[in-house]
């Protein structure tokens, strides 16, 4: 059985919880998660029909969305027996099963012939920074799984102009916002974190999300090298790495942390694997923070603690959130801060901050938090 927001984040800023302020605005990104569109998609390309998101010639990309499961049903299929209809549908689609990552709907591209482009709210500041992230999920058509994905921002819209042959999206400079690149995006059934902090030239109103690389074994791990693709919409992609792509953000951001003594604060935009307790790439910013904090400050020791929600028993919460404040702890020693200096313990469900009942919830109560005092002598 397949997950829903499958990758467990901590990402959200608490007001009045004594969490020091970081985000300093709203997202930038219109329509982030794909939701608001024209019309439900019954073809290949449509990501033009969705509100904001434009289409790149020759490099368009496309649209699933739970509406368009009416056109697989028996009835419409029966009235409309002469229409060809390829299924863009969530969760099950041409491509595969995925649940969207929130919501009813993601985009979808091949890493390296296809890139999604919107317009910003507004245009960037200069030296301002700004948190990015978005999530992406391998479908499960997928030969291979790259490690060359990111965000490019640029001041005008990128417009390629190709012949018929796709061959390939690629830039003069690389994305300013890319994953990890010794870390292949493989998994084909939870949603991984891209993020970073990007400072702005001044100006970017555009951003492009894609792979940008000419196509090449290295840059690919072979997932079923000896299986043989099956049919899809494009057979020019022999060994198509496909992406569905979900909730795109660029937030004002500030580097501003300067925690109280004794309060408790929640790590943002840390990241760990779906039901696991190994650190993804994209919590290493987020964490070094705290280190290079602890290091500023030699007096001070930190106790780390996890939390879960409700789901699952709770001697499997109690282990998993300790887990997960051990990988913390773990961090925090591999980059200089003695031991002595941590304590990590786990919390299971028993301290919930939000209602369990709503997906909303549960996503705030899955957290680490902190808190700083001075040490014992």
């Amino acid at each position: 059985m397949r997950h829903f927001f499958n990758v467990f984040f901590l990402a959200i800023t608490i007001a009045g919880y004594g969490q020091n302020y970081v985000v300093t605005g709203e997202n930038l990104v219109p329509n982030p998660n794909f939701e608001n569109t024209r019309a439900c998609p019954k073809d290949a390309d449509y990501i033009g029909g969705v509100v904001a998101w434009n289409l790149f010639p020759n490099f368009s990309s496309d649209y699933f969305h739970r509406c368009a499961n009416q056109y697989q049903q028996p009835e419409y299929l029966m009235t409309h027996p002469y229409e060809e209809i390829q299924n863009f549908s969530v969760p099950r689609n041409i491509f595969g099963y995925q649940e969207a990552h929130s919501g009813d709907a993601y985009a979808g591209l091949s890493f390296c012939y296809e890139a999604l482009s919107v317009k910003l709210r507004e245009p960037l500041k200069k030296d301002s920074l700004y948190r990015v992230e978005f999530f992406v999920s391998l479908a499960d058509s997928s030969n291979v799984g790259t490690r060359c994905f990111g965000m490019y921002f640029s001041e005008t819209s990128l417009r390629v102009i190709a012949g018929t042959q796709i061959s390939g999206f690629i830039l003069d400079e690389p994305p300013q916002i890319q994953n990890t690149p010794d870390y292949y995006l493989i998994d084909t059934a939870n949603w991984t974190p891209i993020s970073g902090i990007y400072k702005a030239k001044g100006g970017e109103q555009y951003i492009s999300i894609g792979g940008f690389y000419q196509y090449h074994d290295s840059l690919v791990q072979f997932l079923r090298p000896e299986r043989a693709l099956k049919k899809v919409y494009r057979g020019s992609e022999k060994q198509l790495g496909y992406y569905f792509v979900d909730d795109v953000s660029v937030i004002p951001y500030s580097e501003r942390w300067e925690p109280r003594i004794g309060k408790s604060y929640v790590l943002e935009y840390v990241y760990f694997d779906f039901d696991k307790s190994n650190l993804l790439p994209v919590s290493y910013h987020e964490l070094d923070k705290l280190v290079n904090f602890m290091k500023l400050h030699p007096t001070l020791h930190v106790s780390i603690t996890g939390h879960t929600d409700n789901f699952g028993g709770e001697t499997y919460n109690l282990n998993l959130s300790d887990s997960r404040a051990k990988s913390v702890a773990n961090y925090l020693t591999a980059n200089g801060i003695e031991k002595k200096r941590i304590i990590h313990n786990g919390a299971g469900s028993a301290y919930p901050i939000a209602d369990n009942d709503t997906k909303e919830g549960r996503d705030r109560n899955r957290r680490v938090e902190f808190i700083l005092n001075e040490l014992e002598e």
